[in-house]
């Protein structure tokens, strides 16, 4: 700014000590700026299609899921998830933002691309940076997510929402007369890891039926059955790894997100290999 502008703009700044037109329009001016940025309403369009930097996606998932939060009804929007906008932000952003943070680093850094469609994957990750000019992490991935879950969660849902709790997910039926959810106590003992265990070898073995590229990185989002400790998960990862389930994959990411449990298991590289030779 040119000396003689800047020596204007201070005298009218400032006014026998007191601030004046200027500076209160500029006090307006960002105050308004703020007030845009926290009314900008995010929607899976935000994310379809667009190729995001992996840490930008991540803070854009998670300012979404505050934005549903604080909506009207929020807390049963995540709850009850009746449209596509809490059940794609649950079971599939918040997935692949867990995995992206779980990979981005020095070295690394990622781009995203979600994709809303009937694919055969639900992102592309492309990576750049020396782990990838050294061979140590691949340039794309394809990303497929999945949850593995209890056919009554969601059952147990609705009970929290409208009830506020219910017994478990192995107590819950529907009556068949009256149509009502009933919630009954189920007596188990160290059942939590092999449920667990069981619920995602059911996903992987789904899964694996269907012809997917060899560089896909499966994840899966586990919702157990109860808090499951750390020993509960590190005995379902034990069991899911000596099933070797997930060797059609180049990656297995399990995630559970009460407790942020989290692990990876490695597939077969040499298929992919021998695929394409």
């Amino acid at each position: 700014m040119p000396a003689e502008a800047a020596s204007v703009l201070r005298l009218r700044i400032v006014k026998n000590g007191r601030a004046c037109a200027p500076l209160v329009m500029l006090r307006l001016a960002a105050s308004r700026s703020t007030s845009t940025s926290m009314k900008r309403q995010l929607s899976l369009s935000t994310f379809d299609g667009q190729l995001l930097d992996g840490l930008d996606f991540c803070a854009k998932v998670y300012d979404l899921f505050d934005q549903v939060k604080k909506s009207p009804d929020g807390i049963a929007r995540l709850r009850l998830r009746p449209t596509k906008t809490e059940k794609r932000l649950l079971e599939e952003l918040i997935p692949i933002a867990r995995y992206v943070q779980a990979r981005y680093r020095e070295g690394r850094r990622i781009k995203v691309r979600w994709l809303s469609g009937s694919q055969p994957f639900d992102a592309i990750l492309w990576s750049s940076g020396d782990l990838v000019k050294h061979r140590m992490a691949p340039r794309k991935l394809l990303v497929e997510v999945t949850t593995s879950v209890h056919p009554n969660e969601h059952l147990a849902r609705r009970l929290l929402h409208e009830r506020g709790g219910s017994f478990g997910v192995k107590g819950i039926f529907r009556d068949k007369r009256t149509g009502a959810i009933v919630s009954e106590p189920n007596v188990g003992h160290g059942e939590i890891a092999t449920d667990l265990a069981n619920q995602v070898l059911e996903r992987l073995k789904s899964k694996s039926n269907k012809n997917y590229s060899p560089g896909t990185v499966l994840i899966v989002n586990c919702v157990a059955n109860g808090l499951t400790l750390p020993s509960e998960w590190n005995d379902a990862v034990e069991r899911v790894t000596n099933a070797q389930a997930h060797l059609a994959f180049r990656e297995l990411f399990l995630i559970e997100q009460v407790l942020s449990h989290s692990a990876t298991l490695y597939g077969d590289r040499t298929r992919g290999r021998r695929r394409r030779s």
